[in-house]
């Protein structure tokens, strides 16, 4: 009895053994996979996630286009899988035949999508670069609109509201940010004229170009503008900003003791400096037709007569090393040279606005007067006028 026993648990030993093992290894198995779809998970709701963030992202990016959150979901699933069909979609964003037809209904409309017949419908995707980009142009052309329609507004509101009161004729901006916004849509404004007192202070950097004037001296919109001589003294303000400028067609002359800070635009609303301090504008006020308004138009034209012109054509300022001696006829510095002479600027000030040290400049007034055969500064005045290198004030 003892011998089967003993022969039937060694029989038995193996048996129990191997299934013990070979629960182990489906046990080991078992946990393998479900480690492994573990992380496929979480790699899966990672990415995901990321796409989701990304997809808010876009998609609050991309309102400003047009597209509804719809259409943008849609757009974004075609471009990160391209010549998608519709049943495609639906597995990518869970949304409905209809809301996917439609959807791709207002993106085909705007040149985002171009689908492609077949067995299967595909839609592929337009470029971003040239898609996205064309429908930024035309809402940049709306806004532009948009923008004309509002001043077309403002003007009519003001000229109802000056009709009815006459504290509708003067509107006071407070801020300096305020008041150099309101002075740029102004300018920005004007159709045929801008006439100008310009002095110290700025809202801005006076040696900077002035893009706003730039584009609309392009536009054909004629700019006269008075400058204070202190202006003039301000280093770097020639090249800085005068020769852009001047160089675009602006008229400029040159008074000493310009009254006030002003803008005349299309001789109907006038800016007007009026409180001022630290370096800077901190109030202004919009005139509008008025007996106001008609007196500052008559200043302007009284003091335009008055001023000295200035070169309407930016002179490129010379080598200071270069001291070739005047030719008969004036160069465009020597032209110049005179114009700031005879706007009333020390020698120091035209030092500053033409890069010549000092003692350089005296060089080249002393040779400019030898040209003219003049002893003194005023002789040499009176000389360069009659021979036509500067233009007398007059109405022009």
């Amino acid at each position: 009895m003892s011998r089967d026993l003993h022969r039937r648990r060694l029989m038995d030993a193996p048996w129990d053994a191997g299934l013990g093992m070979v629960g182990l290894r489906i046990e080991q198995r078992a946990t393998s996979t479900e480690v492994l779809g573990t992380a496929r998970s979480r790699r899966w709701r990672e990415s995901a996630n990321d796409e989701a963030d990304l997809t808010r992202h876009d998609q609050y990016m991309l309102d400003a286009l047009g597209l509804d959150g719809t259409e943008q979901l849609i757009y974004q699933a075609l471009i990160r899988q391209p010549s998608a069909s519709v049943d495609d979609l639906g597995d990518m964003t869970r949304l409905t035949p209809q809301q996917i037809h439609d959807a791709l209904a207002a993106l085909e409309k705007l040149d985002l999508v171009r689908p492609v017949p077949g067995p299967v419908v595909r839609y592929p995707p337009a470029p971003p670069d040239v898609a996205l980009e064309a429908l930024i142009l035309r809402k940049e052309a709306e806004l532009k609109l948009v923008r004309a329609t509002a001043l077309e507004l403002d003007e009519a509101y003001h000229r109802a509201l000056a009709t009815q009161h006459p504290t509708g004729l003067v509107e006071i901006i407070v801020g300096r940010e305020a008041v150099h916004e309101r002075g740029l849509r102004l300018i920005g404004a004007a159709r045929r004229e801008v006439c100008g007192f310009d002095r110290p202070p700025y809202v801005s950097d006076p040696v900077a170009t002035n893009p706003v004037e730039l584009d609309m001296l392009a536009k054909g919109v004629n700019f006269r503008v008075v400058y204070d001589r202190t202006t003039l003294e301000i280093a770097g303000w020639w090249a800085g900003h005068y020769q852009s400028v001047a160089a675009a067609g602006e008229q400029a002359r040159v008074l000493s003791g310009v009254p006030v800070k002003m803008y005349v635009v299309d001789g109907q609303t006038a800016l007007v400096a009026l409180q001022t301090g630290d370096h800077t504008i901190h109030a202004c006020a919009i005139v509008r037709p008025s007996e106001l308004l008609d007196a500052l138009r008559s200043l302007f034209d009284a003091l335009w007569r008055q001023a000295m012109p200035l070169p309407e054509l930016g002179a490129t300022a010379p080598d200071p090393e270069d001291l070739a001696p005047a030719q008969p006829v004036p160069t465009p510095f020597e032209a110049t040279l005179v114009s700031l002479l005879a706007a009333g600027l020390g020698d120091e000030a035209i030092s500053r606005q033409t890069g010549l040290s000092y003692r350089t400049l005296q060089r080249r007034v002393r040779s400019l007067m030898d040209q003219l055969g003049a002893q003194t500064r005023f002789q040499a005045g009176l000389q360069a006028a009659h021979r036509g290198w500067v233009r007398p004030p007059s109405a022009d």
